[in-house]
């Protein structure tokens, strides 16, 4: 508590955020092939379609958080030892990894006929349906076509503002691998909702848009960055028909 006490008595003396971060544009050739094999394939242009993004260098001292927390231990193992704060090559292949698939759990609930997928990735999600008769005296098939996407780091800017919304393990690596610039997707949101902030155990909107909110580099200030022991989480999705009688 007494922690907690002085790290609000310090938060109202910092003065507000007064600038966005600086965005440098991605023109190395090198750098661009690798990102192309991320940004390339079908499944990443499904979701982000040509011309709702670009990608830059962020500065991490104008990104603002979502999430209040990191797991210090797992984000110190990303990269391992071939971080190398001079070479931005090896900060564009952990940010836009080309060869990570994220690994999904499968567990069937047979007496609820339902069946749960869970993984690490915070943006596993339903991404698509279909439906149809298996063949003229067949079953009726419901398919629900469910993944996480290209897991990258990810960017949404709202009203001037940078939020970091995916790839907080790898920006807090980086930072202290001592990179002041990640390499990221950046997308313009409309609306906060659309940036992903609103997630139960995230800031809320009054603190994200204050006059001083969180920003990324808080996580390694003395006063700021309290180190407490948290639960591991995973992103679940589970499907489960419901079967009821209504009324015609």
């Amino acid at each position: 508590m007494k922690r907690w006490d002085l790290a609000r008595a310090f938060i109202e003396t910092l003065p507000p955020l007064s600038c966005t971060p600086e965005v440098r544009p991605i023109e190395n050739s090198a750098l661009l092939g690798e990102l192309s094999k991320v940004t390339g394939r079908p499944e990443f242009k499904q979701i982000f379609p040509d011309g709702t993004w670009t990608a830059g260098l962020v500065e991490l001292a104008g990104i603002i958080p979502f999430q209040p927390s990191v797991d210090v231990e797992y984000a110190l193992r990303q990269g391992e030892d071939l971080l190398d704060a001079s070479d931005l090559l090896s900060a564009l292949k952990l940010c836009f990894p080309s060869d990570k698939p994220t690994a999904l759990a499968i567990n069937v609930d047979q007496p609820q006929k339902a069946i749960t997928v869970s993984g690490v990735n915070p943006a596993l999600q339903v991404m698509g349906y279909h439906w149809g008769q298996q063949n003229a005296q067949g079953p009726f098939v419901v398919s629900l076509y469910i993944g996480a996407g290209p897991n990258i780091a990810q960017v949404s800017r709202y009203r001037g503002r940078y939020f970091l919304s995916n790839g907080y393990h790898r920006a807090y690596r980086l930072m202290k691998a001592g990179f002041s610039h990640i390499p990221c997707l950046i997308r313009e949101a409309n609306s906060i909702a659309e940036t992903g902030a609103l997630v139960p155990g995230f800031f809320s909107e009054s603190v994200l848009m204050s006059a001083r909110p969180p920003i990324f580099t808080d996580f390694s200030d003395d006063v700021l960055g309290v180190s407490v022991p948290i639960h591991a989480v995973k992103k679940v999705v589970r499907i489960r028909p419901d079967e009821f009688l209504m009324l015609g």
